[in-house]
């Protein structure tokens, strides 16, 4: 490959564009192991003076790798500042809920109502609020003679009554018989008022002269078809609801029932 003139050393060309298009020594390729700390040989993984710790990134890592998986991925970390909340909303408490006291007097024959207060009630407005106010039936039976009403709340959805509605000549087997009806609806001026929802109270619940409290979710009754637009299977299972309804207010209903069938 090479010759000699002289003393003088002669290249041929093969090797001097072999010497120019030569780039020199080639960087080893960097693994991607190389991109994580590593552990020494220790029983923690901290033996060896050289070695880099768990909690320590290696001097050449790029700022990119030490950024948290959800800061790469664009969401957003507790740290952000976003209140999480502690309990999980499902469709019990939609409607929102209703706290009352309820006291059988049985010396003087009374049933004490008082309305305290009711929380998260569903917006029933435009505005995103509600007129509600609180009406008492007692079942069977209901009608205008034993409707109570409480005052309506403007505009709000957290209403605070604290009203006493009482009912008189309430017998033990009243108590033993009849359903309390509590609903809250919402007042419209410009036109028909608007049930919220309501709760059902079996009054054999209440024991004489001791107060009981109470804190419900409130419930939205679905009244039936009437018997004319329904099936024969609708009107069996109709039928099925309503003598549901008649054995948990009492057997005695029942009985007065069959002896005016018989």
């Amino acid at each position: 490959m090479r010759g000699r003139r002289g003393d003088r050393m002669t290249i041929n060309i093969q090797e001097h564009m072999a010497i120019n298009v030569c780039p020199g020594p080639i960087r080893p390729i960097r693994q991607i192991s190389d991109y994580f700390p590593r552990r020494g040989p220790g029983p923690e993984g901290g033996g060896g003076g050289g070695g880099t710790g768990c909690g320590e990134a290696p001097a050449h890592l790029a700022p990119l790798a030490l950024a948290p998986p959800a800061a790469l991925l664009g969401a957003t970390t507790p740290d952000d500042g976003a209140e999480v909340d502690s309990y999980d909303s499902d469709d019990t408490t939609a409607l929102g809920t209703l706290e009352f006291d309820l006291l059988y007097d049985q010396a003087s024959c009374m049933l004490h109502c008082r309305i305290l207060r009711a929380k998260g009630l569903k917006p029933m407005d435009f505005n995103g609020l509600a007129d509600p106010y609180v009406k008492l039936h007692l079942l069977p039976g209901a009608c205008k003679a034993n409707k109570l009403k409480t005052k309506t709340q403007r505009n709000t959805l957290n209403p605070v009554w604290n009203e006493e509605l009482t009912y008189s000549g309430i017998t033990d087997d009243d108590i033993t018989h009849k359903v309390l009806r509590i609903s809250v609806c919402d007042e419209d001026k410009l036109s028909h008022n608007e049930f919220i929802g309501e709760i059902r109270v079996p009054l054999r619940r209440l024991k004489p002269s001791q107060k009981k409290h109470f804190n419900i979710c409130l419930e939205r009754q679905v009244p039936l078809p009437s018997p004319s637009s329904m099936s024969a299977a609708l009107r069996g299972i109709s039928c099925y609801l309503k003598e549901l309804e008649q054995a948990e207010q009492g057997p005695g209903l029942l009985e007065e029932r069959g002896r005016i069938l018989l």
